[in-house]
C-alpha cells in the first residue's frame, strides 16, 4: 500500500504541476539581455520577454516540496500501518472462528451466533476505518498540493518582480506543454535556487513575499 500511496502522490503532483505556472506580469524591461528577449514580427515589431520552467525538475529540487512530500508520506504510512494492523487482527479472528466451527468447538448455536455477529461487526468497523483513513490521506494530499501551489505562485511573483521581469513564464510539465523551446529560455535552475534561498526549513515556511509595489 506504501507503493499505492506513492503512486497517488505522484499522480496528484502531476495534476498540480499543470496548475502552477500560468503567470503574467506587467513588469517589462527594455534593458534585458538577448537571452530573455524574443522579437516577433507578428507583434507589430514589439518584443515579448518570455521564459519557461521545467515543473518536474522544480518539484524534485525545491526543498519545500520535498519536505511536504516527506511529511505526507509519514502520515500516509502511519495510517496505512493502522489499516494493515487492524486487517491482520480481523483475519486472525475470522480464522479462529472458522476453526472452532469446523471442530464443533461451540457448546451451543446461540454462542456461535453471538460470535459470528461480533466478527461481522468487526468487519463493518474495519471497513469504516479503512474508508476514513483513506479519505484522510486524500485530504492530506489536497492540502499539501494547495500549500505548495500557493507558495510557488507567490514566490514566482516575487522572483519576477525583483529578478526576472518577464512578461510571461510558461510551465513545461513532462515535456507536454512546449513542443519546442530553446534551452536558453529555461530558467528552472535559477528559479529553484531563488525558491530554496527564500525557504526557511527551521519553521518549514517560505519567506513571506514582499508587498507588491505599483509603478
Amino acid at each position: 500500500m506504501k507503493n499505492i500511496s506513492r503512486s497517488i502522490s505522484v499522480a496528484a503532483f502531476a495534476f498540480l504541476a499543470a496548475l502552477l505556472f500560468s503567470l503574467q506580469s506587467c513588469n517589462r524591461s527594455e534593458s534585458e539581455t538577448a537571452r530573455t528577449v524574443v522579437t516577433g514580427d507578428t507583434l507589430s515589431g514589439g518584443r515579448l520577454q518570455v521564459a519557461y520552467v521545467n515543473v518536474d525538475s522544480l518539484l524534485t529540487n525545491y526543498q519545500y516540496s520535498k519536505d511536504l512530500q516527506d511529511e505526507f508520506m509519514r502520515k500516509a504510512e502511519s495510517k496505512q500501518a493502522t489499516i494493515n494492523q487492524q486487517g491482520k487482527s480481523l483475519e486472525a479472528d475470522m480464522a479462529e472462528f472458522q476453526r472452532k466451527v469446523e471442530n464443533n468447538a461451540f457448546f451451543d448455536q446461540d454462542r456461535a451466533r453471538r460470535e459470528q455477529e461480533r466478527i461481522l461487526k468487526r468487519q463493518q468497523d474495519f471497513q469504516a476505518l479503512s474508508q476514513r483513513l483513506s479519505a484522510e490521506m486524500q485530504e492530506d494530499q489536497l492540502k499539501m498540493n494547495a500549500a505548495l501551489s500557493d507558495t510557488i505562485r507567490s514566490q514566482i511573483k516575487v522572483y519576477n518582480a525583483t529578478i526576472g521581469h518577464y512578461a510571461m513564464i510558461f510551465s513545461n510539465t513532462m515535456g507536454d506543454n512546449l513542443l519546442y523551446a530553446d534551452e536558453v529560455y529555461d530558467i528552472t535552475k535559477e528559479v529553484t535556487e531563488f525558491l530554496n534561498g527564500r525557504y526557511k526549513k527551521s519553521d518549514s515556511t517560505p519567506v513571506a513575499p514582499a508587498p507588491a509595489t505599483k509603478k
